[in-house]
């Protein structure tokens, strides 16, 4: 009987002062955190945009839109390479820019050089493909310090931001907003402005209750093995063994 008033004291305990619960509980007050905060991003930034969250899009046609985000969606290869290969056209005399699919080297001002195939801009923002990592890196022209392809030939790197930050480059992908049953894709270069507002959230209370849970499974479990009745029996055997 002592031995397990004592088990449910400790298992008393060790839920109130064991880490899964602690963890839970600050793991749900971090996101709970990151959700309560208000998000303004410009069109070159929608990428900090947590997925899900309710946002109202401003155009630069003067229209809003209001929805959840549903996150950014590639455009189809054949699209994009069509809109690509005729922004080259109308920019032939004016720049040249690098081939899809060619192997370029990004250059930063600082750290090392990004190498990989080219697949195209979104917004002010250079995609290259990692075959290593199996994804694509978008590495800001605003940090660009040397663009060339494998043959050496350097482009123009603070033409090819002048012509990002005015809207003359398609993106690869586009915003996509859920609103009244429907999606909708919204090219980046119609973005103003994505606001998100604050979206207050309780998970750190299932986080403490998750943690809660595992905490008690945890320490009945070990109780049950009947590890304390053994250490006390043993220990009674070895008095009553002791000279009487």
């Amino acid at each position: 009987m002592k031995a397990r008033i004592a088990c449910l004291a400790i298992v008393l305990l060790s839920v109130m002062l064991s880490g899964c619960t602690v963890i839970g509980i600050v793991a749900g007050a971090s996101a709970d955190l990151s959700n309560a905060r208000a998000r303004h991003a410009t069109w070159s930034e929608v990428r900090s945009v947590p997925r899900g969250r309710e946002v109202e899009v401003a155009l630069i046609s003067g229209d809003t839109l209001r929805g959840k985000f549903g996150g950014l969606r590639a455009l189809p290869a054949d699209s994009y390479r069509f809109a690509y290969d005729s922004t080259r056209v109308l920019l032939a005399g004016d720049s040249e820019l690098p081939l899809l699919g060619e192997t370029v080297f990004f250059t930063p001002v600082k750290g090392p050089h990004v190498r990989g195939p080219f697949r195209g801009f979104e917004a002010e923002a250079l995609a290259v493909y990692q075959p290593d990592e199996h994804s694509t890196a978008y590495l800001p022209l605003s940090k660009a310090a040397q663009l060339r392809n494998r043959d050496g030939r350097s482009f123009d790197v603070g033409h090819l931001r002048f012509l990002a930050s005015s809207r003359a480059l398609p993106s690869t992908r586009e915003f996509m907003v859920q609103s009244g049953g429907q999606t909708y894709g919204v090219p980046l270069d119609h973005i103003q402005q994505v606001y998100a507002p604050p979206h207050p959230t309780y998970y750190w209370i299932l986080g403490g209750v998750i943690g809660l849970v595992l905490d008690a499974a945890i320490v009945t479990s070990y109780c049950s093995t009947g590890t304390w009745d053994v250490g006390m029996s043993s220990g009674g055997g070895g008095y009553y063994g002791g000279g009487y």
